[in-house]
């Protein structure tokens, strides 16, 4: 009776089905009180078992560092990237967790997880959905931090990156000191070299070389393709990447076409200049300078290297 008034002015009351009432009332109260505390608990374990095992990582990579004696500059760039993974995946590889799962049950998971991702990828918007699925069962995560070199120009390429967020910095040498730079945002891919590799007639078993070099200009989140992935999936579906349409769409958003496009038509455009008004002198300082640049810029234009493919 005293609980059942308590904190108000109320009188206690006699009747015992008021009584049992109230009772009732205290005890799913404390019943509630009771698992929202062993609820708080279980979170707070698993945040700091998180922690916890964030703390060793990063306990042995500094280990490691010290003891290898790394540069200032390399351990920031391993705690930056480390931090970003940590953030971006919770410290978990998801494609290791699933990977010993039943085929279907790992494919559906994949599919629920990747496919909104691809679909927002122009070269694959007309694809059946059994080539999607093999697609998505057969790509992996990616991270990069800002100012990570993903692939230098003349590397191997590896695999084919898809952006999902965030921006790459192309940068592609020319001639004579020259070098075309180009911006890919989310939506867009490297690697396409990959695609003319796996698609080319007869086979050749090395890899293709980059024509660029790819530089993250903030952190990038994405999702690969390697190249024996993709060249189980062409040689599959070889009657869908042979499409025509395909191929046009993989030329449109090819980087290395686009930058050789540009390049070819910066030269068409100053030929005709100085074909209709005559040469564009430009008032400077430095004449021989300014000639100079310019005949280093049609060198570098008449050099630049036309991408091949298969539509070859």
């Amino acid at each position: 009776m005293t609980l059942s008034t308590f904190g108000n002015d109320l009188e206690p009351t006699s009747h015992w089905l008021e009584v049992m009432f109230s009772i009732c009332i205290v005890l799913s109260g404390l019943m509630l009180f009771t698992l929202l505390i062993g609820n708080i608990q279980v979170f707070l374990h698993a945040v700091m078992a998180k922690k916890r095992k964030m703390q060793l990582r990063c306990r042995d990579m500094e280990w490691w560092m010290r003891r290898r004696q790394l540069p200032s500059r390399l351990r920031q760039r391993v705690r930056h990237y480390e931090r970003q993974r940590w953030a971006t995946m919770g410290g978990e590889d998801e494609m290791e967790l699933i990977k010993d799962l039943p085929e279907g049950l790992r494919r559906g998971i994949k599919r629920y997880l990747c496919l909104d991702l691809i679909k927002k990828v122009p070269l694959f918007h007309n694809l059946d959905d059994l080539i999607l699925d093999n697609i998505c069962d057969r790509v992996r995560p990616l991270v990069y931090s800002k100012d990570e070199k993903i692939i230098r120009e003349g590397d191997p390429v590896p695999r084919m990156v898809f952006i999902v967020r965030g921006r790459i910095k192309r940068c592609q040498s020319l001639s004579k000191g020259m070098v075309a730079t180009s911006v890919l945002e989310p939506g867009g891919f490297l690697g396409d070299e990959l695609l003319s590799w796996c698609l080319r007639r007869p086979f050749i078993d090395r890899l293709p070389a980059s024509s660029a070099t790819f530089v993250c200009m903030e952190s990038i989140e994405a999702f690969g393709l390697d190249a024996k992935n993709l060249r189980y999936i062409t040689d599959h579906f070889r009657y869908k990447f042979a499409n025509e349409r395909l191929k046009r769409t993989a030329r449109y958003y090819s980087s290395n076409w686009r930058t050789w496009a540009a390049v070819n038509i910066q030269f068409a455009w100053r030929r005709y200049r100085m074909r209709t008004r005559g040469p564009v002198i430009s008032v400077t300082e430095n004449g021989e300078g300014n000639e100079s640049n310019r005949l280093m810029r049609y060198a570098a234009m008449f050099m630049s290297i036309r991408p091949h493919d298969h539509l070859e």
